[in-house]
């Protein structure tokens, strides 16, 4: 025994210490551990200043990050390269002193700087150890790889301060992120302790998950596009995949994500692609409509990008990736910051809910996905009208943070069918409830894909704490906002109350909003017979009606006909006497048909039979 003894320290005096391999607990007398510093990295092993929590060990490494290159850091070259086939994970403790600090494991060739795989982490916790998983999934393993690269706060110059002072101990490689779930929809990012969210970047993004900027008891993906970014960066969730497949049908095809982004009309796109097989892809987008707020974006694979492949149902979409200003480089677009949360599967319009439509009543909400979205300090609901039990209304909480211009949209993604503006038609109504009276309510109809296609108006409330129906007329738009074009597609409605007062000014407050509706408030009746000179025969009627009017004047006469829901379905201008109706396109039913003549509208059913 004593022999060996002696054999194996000539052995070690002779040919010098033990190489390291994985894993690395930097315990061991009998390893050299040989660091490579770069650009005012020092990394030595030092006994653990903080025994306690997850890491009781005596011995770990230090990263002193001084004075050099935003870059510096260390190498630790292994004994032979890394055996990638079945382990594609790595964890390590570190301790850094503060929360959200970066860190950067890469693994590198022996000879070639040029072939490695990279990952960067953020630290949730501040002089405290805990213990950060790395992805590599995406590995190519026909590569070889003998380095392992640390790198704190990148991008950063140190000070040799306690302040850019680290240590990292017991680097593990593993399968299948230490035990963590793989991730799947919906990605909320708040079960980090028990599921793999391994978020991957690509083209210049860097990621990681954080807490939510505006809410301490969130956490968030936070993605950094940067000034040397590709047009195409972004960011995989979920690294080597989704457990389940998205589970698109004929009818739901849509996905949404809250994001928040430094500026309105952002374009954020969303892929979905089959993780063993990225050549199986589908890619859509949708712009952001506000700066630096939340908001959540709907995302049909429906309606593909220009370019990309169309959605294939028979196909496994089990990856989804997201990109930040699509199309923008990082030197065009420079530096910038984002953020998302809730990435999940809504079906087609609501989990198999129908788009919403006018008249917007609130009544169906277990067929309709009114899809309310709020924006600079809304919060709103769906909720019984407070005057009448039987009757569903919307809520809007204005926040004592509000903006100024604090609001809600009306079915997210916009409405299933145009607003029927048309000359002369340019009017909605909306029911409202506000606190005081003399309040602005600015009513505004946009473009659902391009926000810059827009018309806002306003009317105040005339009474306090009563319901009332407010008419907007888009031919007279608010000041400083365009005038409706015609010619335009307005398929989105959002509704402001109070608006042009912050939150600030006017404290918290709460209005209520119900039967957003196309047509202007005006003076009714029901025909009777030939009341108001007007007759209309035959009804019942088939595939066509006659309708007269004992006196016409050279102004012409809007007619429209609106099915038993009292949305449109045809206009007609009669400019003369007599006039005959086509209803061959419309189905056998109920409908109303609307005349306004001489200042009055008067409506009258007419029964189709076939």
């Amino acid at each position: 025994m004593k022999y060996f003894i002696f054999l194996s320290f000539l052995l070690v005096s002779a040919f010098g210490y033990a190489q390291v391999t994985l894993p690395i607990d930097f315990e061991s007398t009998t390893i050299t551990y040989n660091f490579t510093d770069f650009g005012g990295g020092e990394m030595s092993r030092v006994d653990n200043p903080d025994m306690s929590g997850i890491n009781t060990s005596g011995k770990v490494a230090r990263m002193i990050k001084n004075a050099g290159e935003v870059y510096g850091g260390s190498v630790l070259g292994l004994a032979g390269p890394i055996d990638f086939s079945t382990n594609k994970y790595f964890k390590m403790k570190v301790w850094t002193p503060g929360a959200g600090r970066k860190v950067l494991l890469k693994i590198e060739n022996q000879s070639n700087g040029g072939i490695f795989i990279e990952m960067e982490k953020q630290t949730t916790v501040g002089n405290a150890w805990e213990e950060l998983v790395f992805d590599f999934s995406s590995v190519n393993v026909a590569n070889s790889y003998q380095k392992l690269v640390f790198i704190f706060d990148l991008g950063t110059v140190g000070t040799g301060t306690p302040n850019f002072t680290f240590y990292v101990d017991d680097i593990v490689q593993f399968n299948g992120g230490s035990g963590l779930a793989q991730v799947d929809l919906p990605i909320t990012f708040q079960d980090t302790a028990t599921v793999n969210y391994a978020l991957v970047d690509f083209g210049g993004n860097t990621s990681s998950i954080v807490t939510d900027p505006t809410d301490p008891n969130n956490l968030v993906g936070k993605a950094i596009r940067s000034g040397t970014a590709e047009s195409y960066a972004g960011t995989t969730n979920g690294g080597s995949g989704l457990a389940n497949p998205v589970p698109f049908t004929s009818e739901n095809t849509t996905m949404s994500v809250r994001v928040w982004s430094p500026n309105a009309n952002t374009p954020i796109r969303l892929k979905v692609e089959n993780a063993a097989n990225g050549a199986v892809s589908v890619e859509t987008e949708t712009n952001t409509t506000m700066a630096g707020q939340w908001e959540t974006l709907e995302f049909n694979f429906s309606n593909q990008a220009p370019g990309t492949a169309g959605i294939n149902l028979a196909n496994t979409y089990n990856k989804v990736s997201i990109f930040f200003n699509f199309g923008a480089t990082g030197a065009m677009a420079g530096e910038k910051t984002y953020y998302w949360d809730d990435v999940k599967f809504i079906g087609g319009g609501g989990s198999g809910l129908a788009q919403v439509d006018l008249p917007i009543t609130f009544q169906d909400t277990a067929t309709v996905n009114y899809a309310l979205a709020d924006f600079g300090g809304n919060v709103s609901s769906i909720v019984q009208d407070p005057t009448d039990p039987n009757n569903l209304v919307g809520k809007a909480i204005k926040t004592g943070g509000a903006e100024l211009w604090a609001g809600t949209s009306n079915g997210g993604s916009g409405l299933a069918n145009p607003i029927p503006f048309s000359a002369g038609n340019t009017k909605m109504t909306v029911r409202v409830w506000s606190p005081d009276a003399g309040t602005p309510i600015r009513l505004k109809v946009e473009k659902a894909t391009d926000p810059t296609i827009s018309v806002e108006t306003e009317a105040n409330t005339t009474m306090a704490g009563q319901w009332e129906t407010l008419e907007f007329n888009f031919s007279n738009q608010a000041p400083g906002t365009a005038a409706i074009n015609l010619a335009n597609t307005y398929n989105k409605v959002s509704i402001f109350f109070n608006f042009g007062t912050t939150g600030a000014m006017a404290g918290e407050k709460t209005y209520y909003w119900d039967d957003v509706k196309f047509g202007g408030l005006v003076s009714v009746k029901n025909l009777e017979a030939s009341e108001g000179g007007i007759h209309i025969f035959p009804n019942p009627a088939a595939d066509v009606c006659r309708i007269e009017f004992s006196e016409f004047s050279n102004d012409p006469v809007q007619l429209s006909v609106l099915d038993a829901s009292g949305k449109l379905v045809k206009a007609f201008t009669i400019a003369q006497q007599n006039t005959v109706l086509d209803l061959q396109e419309l189905n056998s039913g109920m409908y109303y048909l609307r005349i306004e003549k001489n200042a009055m509208t008067y409506f009258q059913k007419l029964v189709i039979v076939r």
